[in-house]
């Protein structure tokens, strides 16, 4: 014998559902003979961050730092591409953008303190580093370039829809909607969590100007909280179009105290919105008996018992009933008789 899978309850309203809502639903499931079950908790996978690898990138600046005060260009570079690479190799870090931000700067410095000089460079290096964390104050020995990163405006695409997108550290994009981001042109640190554990991570290049950026983010298990977490109550009815559960219900409060609205889904479709009321609850109890004083009725009955074997009693011996039979000699034609 095959059982056949609950159901996955979304429930849309902000607030959870209260006792006579909860019993509203679970008297649903009943009438219509369907186990119900909330979402599941599974997630996409996700990417393990070790903080030893900014750790990393930190011993490599100080390196780069060294090799300026020591005019040593091949050590400068070799300590800028080590922590360049370490750190394209990880864009999980939260503080990537930062770090990227910090070591394009040390390559400004280098490209204007140790031959061979390049203004040039030192300016695209110093104006990505803004790109990154949106600019900061030139430190001693720096020199801040003349020019500023363009503005540039990337409209970002979550497939599938769900979790946060970080931009450059920030939060960009909350619960995978789809906007437009206003950011600078040049390099950003792109991050997708699920429930703050990161599941993608990349580094992008943006242009000057309008662009689009589609990102193709680990899909979470099919009627887990992930997958069925961009539902959302619209006037008529559910939007679900990037859910992938089999069978779910769509539930909202209803219009009268302890009701519910249902919609019955499968996948991205979702029927009309019903509302649902419990069955009226039957209950019986005895009625209570007053208290009862005197004397008790069983008292009464067992005293009329009594007075009628009394009474029959008293007929019987008054009709001898008990008497001994008496013994007596009469004389009659043709001899004695004993009665």
């Amino acid at each position: 014998m095959t059982v056949d899978p609950p159901a996955t309850v979304v429930w849309l309203d902000a607030q959870p559902p209260d006792a006579s809502q909860a019993r509203a639903l679970d008297s649903w499931g009943k009438a219509h003979g369907t186990r119900l079950a909330p979402p599941g908790q599974a997630r996409p996978p996700a990417i393990a961050v070790d903080p030893a690898h900014g750790d990393d990138i930190e011993r490599f600046l100080d390196r780069v730092h060294d090799a300026l005060a020591a005019r040593d260009a091949d050590a400068a570079d070799r300590a800028l591409s080590a922590a360049e690479s370490t750190l394209r190799a990880h864009p999980e870090l939260p503080q990537a953008a930062w770090l990227m931000a910090e070591v394009e700067r040390a390559r400004s410095a280098r490209f204007r303190r140790i031959a061979p000089i390049d203004d040039e460079a030192a300016e695209r290096a110093w104006m990505r580093a803004e790109a990154l964390d949106g600019g900061r104050v030139a430190g001693v020995g720096e020199q801040p370039s003349n020019a500023h990163p363009e503005a540039a405006t990337v409209t970002v695409t979550l497939e599938p829809a769900g979790g946060v997108l970080w931009l450059d550290g920030a939060v960009a994009i909350a619960a995978g909607a789809g906007a437009a981001i206003a950011t600078r042109a040049g390099p950003h640190d792109v991050r997708v969590t699920w429930d703050d554990a990161t599941v993608w991570a990349g580094w992008v290049e943006t242009p000057a100007g309008s662009s689009t950026l589609r990102v193709a983010v680990p899909a979470p298990p099919p009627c887990s909280a992930g997958d069925v977490g961009g539902a959302r109550a619209v006037a008529g009815g559910v939007e679900a179009t990037a859910v992938r559960c089999r069978a779910w219900i769509a539930a909202l409060p209803g219009a009268h105290g302890g009701s519910v609205v249902v919609a019955t889904c499968e996948a991205g479709r979702c029927g009309a919105l019903l509302e649902w009321s419990p069955p009226a609850s039957w209950t019986w109890a005895p009625p209570e008996e007053e208290p009862r004083t005197g004397w008790p009725s069983w008292a009464t009955w067992g005293l009329v018992g009594v007075g009628a074997v009394v009474a029959t009693g008293v007929v019987l011996v008054a009709a001898g009933a008990f008497q001994s039979a008496p013994t007596e000699t009469r004389f009659v034609s043709g001899g004695l008789k004993a009665q």
